[in-house]
């Protein structure tokens, strides 16, 4: 894998990240749809090498790849957000 290869992995993990982190949950979607539109594009000429196995793995764990920084991101947000009302709700009282 050459260094830009494993630049642009690294930005869009970290992209899917920061968007999967934020108030609205559909930004962390861009990412995965993007995904699926950028591999059912390119799905013919992936599928003409010959190598369905190899195919079909890249698509999945891709697909489930983003899916989980999207699902932990969600987490990640939810969690920061009931410490935030638990800290106002201490103030509060």
């Amino acid at each position: 894998m050459s260094p830009v290869v494993g630049i642009i992995v690294i930005l869009i993990i970290v992209t899917q990240s920061f968007l999967s982190s934020r108030k609205t949950p559909y930004l962390g979607g861009i990412l995965p749809v993007a995904y699926i539109g950028f591999i059912s594009f390119f799905f013919n000429k992936l599928i003409a090498n010959g190598d369905y196995f190899s195919t079909w793995l890249m698509i999945i764990a891709g697909l489930c790849g983003l899916l989980s920084i999207w699902n932990s991101g969600r987490e990640r947000f939810k969690r920061n957000r009931q410490k935030e009302l638990d800290r106002i709700e201490l103030q509060n009282l």
